[in-house]
């Protein structure tokens, strides 16, 4: 695994935050994600905790650019920075549990969606990957195929070569690449799922950016959906809140169930087995179905 970064790169930092030099007084590694980095808890002789996570550029690109929208200070940037073995960051330890599989969605994390979404609307923060059509077919060839057909050749179970048959038709298919060209793009934090929600006692704070990428803000809403979260009305009711025209709401929505059920198919084929995988991409696939007359009504209003 990619050391977390020295702590001479990040402590000079670390001593402007505290107004004086500081040092390291404790640490302990903290569990990373499916596609773990190196991560660390450190306990300052300050008594302040802070999180050190070696991690993809685009998730510091994210972080630089949450902490610009008005409104949003959680998760905070502290540092950043580049070295031999890649990107790396220094972020507050925000202590609590992560969200349970059957809590609500704090309000804090709809408001910190629901801000970046408004705010990043029609642009594109510097850094961060851009959904498109050359973006899904390389998520379905690099991604969820190879997990898919591994999992075919593992067991040889006819269903895995099935998901992938279609996976291949879909990663150049005309209706989502002309869903991705016709829907307003934003910054989304692209896994909003309930383990990167904590529940701090300050609050509940959307955590994990690494995964953030350009993409039509139905993408996160979907994403809490398909966990039993839809979004509350104060959502889209909200002043200066995020979205597509009305004709194209069911666009987003339809493309963004496949989005969602794609590009968890990896996890899916390596963790949870063929039937969650076949409900998956029977899932995408009924939304692919509608997702056309969804196209022609709205080219028609």
């Amino acid at each position: 695994m990619t050391p977390p970064p020295p702590d001479a790169a990040w402590l000079p930092a670390a001593a402007r935050w505290a107004g004086a030099p500081v040092a390291v007084a404790d640490r302990a590694p903290l569990a990373g994600g499916y596609a773990a980095a190196a991560v660390e808890r450190v306990v300052l002789d300050s008594g302040v905790a802070v999180v050190v996570k070696r991690t993809h550029a685009r998730e510091v690109a994210a972080m630089r650019a949450i902490a610009v929208v008005p409104g949003v200070d959680r998760p905070r940037l502290l540092a950043a920075g580049r070295d031999a073995h890649g990107s790396w960051l220094v972020m507050p330890f925000y202590a609590g549990p992560a969200l349970d599989g059957t809590g609500e969605v704090p309000d804090a994390v709809w408001a910190t969606l629901r801000r970046v979404h408004a705010h990043w609307q029609g642009r594109r923060p510097r850094g961060v990957p851009v959904v498109d059509a050359r973006w899904w077919r390389e998520l379905i060839t690099t991604q969820a195929l190879p997990a898919v057909r591994g999992a075919r050749d593992r067991t040889g179970d006819a269903r895995f070569a099935e998901a992938a048959d279609l996976l291949e038709a879909w990663s150049v298919d005309a209706r989502l690449r002309t869903a991705l060209a016709l829907l307003p793009h934003t910054l989304t934090h692209g896994d909003v799922h309930r383990g990167n929600v904590l529940l701090d006692p300050d609050g509940a704070v959307l955590i994990d950016w690494g995964n953030a990428r350009v993409a039509p803000a139905g993408l996160d809403l979907a994403t809490l959906a398909a966990q039993g979260a839809p979004a509350p009305e104060a959502y889209a009711a909200a002043p200066g809140s995020a979205g597509p025209p009305a004709g194209l709401r069911d666009v987003e929505r339809l493309w963004a169930v496949v989005q969602v059920h794609v590009q968890y198919l990896g996890f899916a084929a390596d963790h949870l087995g063929v039937a969650r995988v076949v409900e998956m991409v029977e899932t995408a696939a009924r939304a692919l179905d509608d997702l056309g007359p969804a196209l022609a009504a709205a080219s028609a209003g």
